[in-house]
């Protein structure tokens, strides 16, 4: 076939040819073909489109997690610093639960606020109250429901706020997924699990027990509270705040407010599974998120895959996986064992 021949046939199937006279000459007019798409090709596109959402979504549920992970590790940041800050002002840490004499005076969290931008709300608080846990603002809204950013992680697939009927009557309480390490103690209760440190003769290091009194951890509930120069194992060496998730465990769900959400222990592991839905929970023994369990239930968690982030005593914060081995993440947890801890 000749190329010209060639050329024309190629030609014609995308254009349409007229030809006609005009002065005795003969010319040829091009119109571009109308053609539309088949009912294959509308398929085969759609498939395509298909295909090429189906890769990309899961890169982009990876990258909103990684931002929602950074935010996370910047509340964790910001919790750190304000605890630093704290101990300047004060050379001590603020207590767990802030007691005079029976009454409780709220959380840590609510001492911290002055440090977390919460000025105005710190100073709105009257603390000759005999509880913080039903103290009422001056605009009548209930402390406990406050909602601070700072305090929740955007990973967290549970709501803001938890009913707490069993404890309060019927009140919504605005959770915190962080909480300070109380340290490596025997969880108690009907679930016995932690408390695996131990000296040579068998009794606990430090006499390290359940006990309001001698604990390992950092942040205590009542009656004493430390300063950095009681964390003799070093700074960057203890765990000072862990993520955690109320949606596993009734106590947390009392809110930031209240000194009993924040008995959280490293002796369980990391995502100790009393979650409900969730593989390992049974419900019943140690894997419930209630009060046969509390210890369990109050240990460090996220929804971060394989593990969890900390704010260690420096400030600085570090990633830690579920399966680091539990002697070594029980360490951490403690401030004085004196033990060396190998890599996490």
């Amino acid at each position: 076939m000749a190329l010209g021949t060639l050329l024309f046939e190629l030609s014609s199937r995308f254009f349409n040819f007229r030809l006609f006279s005009q002065g005795g000459v003969l010319v040829m007019s091009l119109g571009k073909r109308q053609r539309g798409f088949t009912l294959i090709e509308l398929l085969v596109v759609i498939a395509i489109i298909a295909v090429l959402v189906a890769l990309l979504l899961p890169a982009v549920q990876q990258a909103r997690e990684a931002a929602r992970r950074s935010q996370c590790k910047n509340n964790l940041k910001q919790l750190g610093l304000a605890i630093h800050n704290y101990n300047d002002v004060f050379t001590i840490m603020p207590m767990g639960g802030w007691i005079n004499g029976a009454t409780e005076k709220g959380s840590y969290m609510v001492r911290l606020l002055p440090y977390l931008d919460q000025a105005p709300l710190f100073n709105q608080i009257n603390f000759n109250v005999a509880s913080l846990d039903q103290y009422k603002l001056p605009n009548g809204q209930l402390l406990a429901q406050q909602i601070l950013p700072v305090l929740l992680c955007p990973s967290d697939d549970g709501p803001a706020m938890y009913n707490t009927s069993q404890n309060y009557g019927s009140e919504y309480r605005v959770k915190s997924n962080y909480a300070g390490n109380m340290g490596n103690e025997n969880s108690n209760g009907s679930c016995q699990i932690g408390w695996n440190l131990l000296n040579t003769n068998g009794s606990a290091i430090n006499g390290d027990t359940y006990n309001t009194n001698i604990v390992s951890g950092v942040l205590m509930k009542w009656p004493a509270s430390i300063g950095f120069q009681d964390i003799t194992d070093g700074l960057s060496q203890t765990l000072l705040f862990g993520e955690t998730r109320p949606k596993c465990s009734t106590h947390e769900q009392d809110g930031w407010v209240d000194s009993n959400a924040f008995w959280t222990l490293t002796g369980p592991g990391i995502n100790y599974p009393t979650c409900p839905g969730e593989p390992g929970y049974t419900g019943s023994g140690c894997n419930q998120p209630g009060n046969g369990a509390w210890g369990a239930a109050n240990s460090f968690r996220s929804r971060h895959v394989g593990g969890a982030q900390f704010t260690l005593c420096d400030g600085s914060v570090r990633f830690i996986s579920q399966n680091v081995a539990i002697l070594t993440y029980q360490k951490l947890g403690d401030r004085r064992d004196s033990q060396v801890i190998g890599d996490f």
